[in-house]
């Protein structure tokens, strides 16, 4: 009888920011809390993100943002976005969450922008 062994799938990118997020705020005991995003506009997460748009919204709260869920009150848009976006709502690729999660600082919007 052959024996098939479960080889785990790497951690993505998400799930490693998101355990950073996690481990920064238990150790911090409350004394800090993760503030990457606390200054940032109010964030709407497309339906459509990869990573999973509820995966993004933990990761962004973890980080002290904000989020909605319409994209009408929103300064920003993280993922792709087809239907009317409101004027000067800026919609950036789900990768700048990744990024300035993993940098730990806040990345300028210039190379995430999406049409």
């Amino acid at each position: 009888m052959m024996v098939m062994e479960h080889i785990p799938a790497p951690p993505s990118p998400l799930s490693s920011s998101v355990n950073i997020c996690r481990l920064q705020q238990h150790l911090s005991a409350g004394e800090h809390q993760q503030d990457l995003f606390q200054d940032q506009p109010l964030m709407f997460v497309s339906p459509l993100s990869q990573p999973p748009c509820c995966s993004l919204v933990e990761l962004i709260q973890l980080c002290g943002g904000n989020v909605c869920r319409s994209i009408r009150q929103a300064g920003l848009c993280i993922g792709q976005y087809k239907g009317k976006k409101p004027e000067g709502t800026k919609c950036l690729s789900e990768q700048w969450i990744l990024d300035c999660v993993t940098h730990l600082v806040l990345l300028p919007y210039d190379n995430y922008i999406l049409e």
